[in-house]
């Protein structure tokens, strides 16, 4: 028999939940790949296939989802309280240590490698924006030029900041409460959002900044509130059929949007909240003790690129600008996985000892005698 992994603390997390995040940086990686679908009979099945292929983009929707839980589940499973200014502070000092060694670190790299690429003023300018956070608050450098993908980096960043609010709001209010008002305000911004600029490409300054996404983060904390509370039914076990379908018909409403000229705004609006109960039934399915879905997730090929996602994430549009442009994506691809395991075991987990659990191996000791 395969020896039992042992996984240090400070990585150890539900296993569905990393191989969700291993489906959403697969997503979002294939979405940057480029790939494109060509003439299918009948043509329903061709514009399904399509939407299907070009729907990578909706893994960041997840991610948001995702990041909410498994902030919010130490609290709601009371291993954690924030009752004071004091935790609050330890909240913000660990969220700055797992979050920025890499963020500052990948951005010199970035900023060195491109210096050739812009003018001197526009290169200054972008190294401002990269190293403040700025571009969060800049409607047209909202998707910095450096890096454009940081854009949902630096709405995670604005989630951190205003979290203790929210975890105070469900002690207070109750989950519901605080969810409906999410849902509500959230749709209500994204709609003003697209009267105001309807950009349909590309992540939007308002719809896609902290209060237009703000539902998804808290969709995950009141998912994390009844996992602790072993309040997740049986029947939800089986919620993944109805999730993929939901999945489904948001991505072919934003294929089929993207194909017309006049959007109309609030169905478009609506098909983020379709999109993210979609995600959330997926999540209940997976949590459920012993379900398929579950099982299926906890796979070592989702969860290890799950547990990476982060710093996949960070590099792989600078290395396929510098590398797959060049030599392929295949060679794009191989460059970010190596340079992503470098930093994910030296920066992010830097004080583990024990790197085989970080990329799930046995230990050597023990796959010796296995």
């Amino acid at each position: 028999m395969p020896s039992q992994l042992e996984i240090p603390a400070a990585v150890d997390r539900v296993s569905a939940i990393n191989g969700l995040r291993g489906l959403a940086i697969l997503a979002v990686l294939w979405h940057h790949a480029g790939v494109q679908v060509g003439h299918i009979d009948p043509p329903a099945l061709q514009t399904l296939l399509a939407a299907v292929l070009a729907s990578g983009w909706s893994g960041v929707n997840l991610f948001f989802i995702l990041s909410g839980f498994v902030l919010f589940l130490p609290y709601a499973e009371g291993k954690r309280r924030l009752t004071g200014w004091a935790d609050a502070s330890a909240f913000y000092r660990r969220r700055f240590l797992r979050l920025m060694p890499l963020y500052y670190f990948a951005a010199f790299v970035v900023l060195i490698l491109r210096a050739n690429d812009f003018a001197a003023a526009a290169h200054l300018q972008s190294a401002k924006e990269l190293l403040t956070f700025s571009y969060v608050f800049q409607r047209y450098a909202f998707m910095p030029s450096a890096n454009p993908p940081l854009w949902s980096l630096g709405v995670e960043v604005l989630f951190s900041i205003v979290f203790p609010v929210l975890v105070i709001g469900f002690v207070r209010f109750g989950a519901l409460r605080v969810l409906v008002a999410a849902l509500a305000a959230a749709l209500l911004l994204r709609i003003a959002g697209r009267m105001w600029n309807l950009e349909v490409h590309g992540a939007h300054f308002v719809c896609d900044n902290i209060f237009g996404r703000i539902d998804e983060f808290v969709i995950g904390m009141a998912i994390a509130r009844l996992h602790a509370a072993g309040r997740i039914p049986a029947w939800a076990s089986w919620l993944w059929v109805p999730g993929i379908l939901l999945i489904l018909l948001a991505w072919t409403g934003f294929y089929a949007f993207g194909q017309v000229a006049h959007v109309p705004i609030v169905p478009l609006s609506l098909l983020n909240n379709i999109l993210d109960a979609g995600y959330g039934a997926i999540m209940l399915a997976a949590l459920r003790e012993g379900s398929a879905a579950g099982r299926l997730l906890s796979l070592p090929a989702l969860q290890v690129p799950g547990m990476m996602c982060y710093s996949l994430y960070i590099w792989h549009v600078p290395i396929s600008e510098q590398v797959g442009t060049k030599y392929g994506t295949a060679a794009g691809l191989l460059m970010t996985v190596i340079v992503a395991a470098f930093t994910y075991r030296y920066i992010e987990f830097r004080n583990v000892a024990n790197w085989r659990a970080l990329f799930l191996l046995p230990s050597a000791k023990r796959a010796s005698t296995a």
